[in-house]
């Protein structure tokens, strides 16, 4: 409660020391006013500090992405909606032009129902003897659909953050490490086989030194991408687009020994880029159950992928491929 008697002695000296008469009302008031100067001060600092930061944030945007369109790097585009988990589109950024960003993405046949989806980006730059790995979330804001190639337009992000290398280690495995490859297509409603026998001959085919239908170009824990030329794919029964099941198998030599190791491996076509100037075509694919056979035994027993979509006994092959290829270098 106020102290009455104290206030109107303040007041009345106040008042003295002023030459008028000074009243509760007006102190009160003139102290609002004094309050709300500081306030305001303290906003129009903060809005200018906030546009300041922004503007700052939006050069550093535009940098990183020039130099992602300059080094012809890939962007991976994921889409986080729940109905379209799992479906990823990538490519090289070709344009940065009124707030949008262009990304080619290969082949699509329609990417209208993408429109307004949300995407997580991510890709890597390099520096010298380093590379620096980034990621920004974005929305589909439009595409366009050309002969053999499509792309995709993202509302530039207002940041762009740094990240950690991606989970799992992926290599160019040597020629001698791949014994063969055999590709099947797969109906989504179609059970995964339990006997090679009930395959017939793959769809597309690698023997070394005797067909070359497809190409593996790299290998991770968690996927494939192989190079196809543009007229085998039209080989499968069905014609391949984003989320296709594709059936893989994968003869890779064991690293202490020549014998092989048949990996069967159920896919998910996640990638399907073609380069306009050449007539392969680049397919990335996820990996989502697996099986290691022994070599002349029919059987497959399948197990799912782990919790990120990485094959255990792949995973350690690919590491030791790794180590040697260090050794090497030493």
């Amino acid at each position: 409660m106020y102290d009455a008697p104290l206030i109107v002695q303040l007041l009345d000296r106040l008042s003295a020391l002023l030459g008028f008469t000074v009243s509760l009302k007006h102190l009160l008031a003139v102290l609002a006013s004094a309050l709300g100067a500081v306030f305001l001060v303290a906003f129009l600092r903060k809005r200018n500090k906030d546009k300041g930061l922004a503007q700052q944030s939006a050069r550093v945007v535009r940098e990183l992405l020039l130099t992602a369109m300059d080094q012809r790097t890939t962007l991976s585009l994921e889409f986080t909606a729940e109905d379209l988990q799992g479906r990823v589109l990538s490519g090289p950024c070709s344009s940065i032009e009124n707030g949008v960003l262009t990304v080619d993405v290969g082949i699509e046949h329609s990417l209208q129902p993408l429109i307004n989806e949300p995407v997580d980006v991510s890709f890597a730059l390099k520096y010298k003897n380093t590379s620096a790995y980034y990621h920004f979330n974005s929305q589909v804001v439009g595409w366009r659909a050309r002969a053999l190639a499509a792309s995709v337009e993202l509302a530039l992000p207002a940041h762009i953050l740094s990240q950690q290398k991606r989970s799992f280690v992926r290599i160019n495995p040597l020629p001698g490490h791949i014994l063969g490859i055999g590709l099947w297509s797969l109906e989504p409603s179609q059970p995964l086989p339990r006997q090679s026998t009930d395959l017939g001959s793959a769809v597309l085919s690698y023997r070394p030194g005797k067909l070359a239908q497809c190409t593996l170009l790299n290998i991770s824990a968690g996927g494939v991408r192989m190079e196809v030329p543009q007229p085998m794919l039209q080989q499968f029964p069905i014609e391949l687009t984003l989320q296709s099941q594709v059936l893989c198998l994968l003869l890779l030599r064991a690293p202490d020994s020549d014998h092989p190791m048949p990996f069967w491996l159920a896919c998910t076509l996640v990638s399907l880029v073609a380069n306009p100037e050449e007539t392969n075509v680049t397919i990335g694919m996820k990996f989502r159950a697996w099986a290691l056979s022994e070599t002349g035994n029919s059987n497959i027993a399948w197990f799912p992928a782990g919790k990120s979509g990485e094959v255990s006994p792949l995973a350690s092959w690919v590491l030791r491929q790794q180590l040697e290829r260090n050794k090497r270098r030493e």
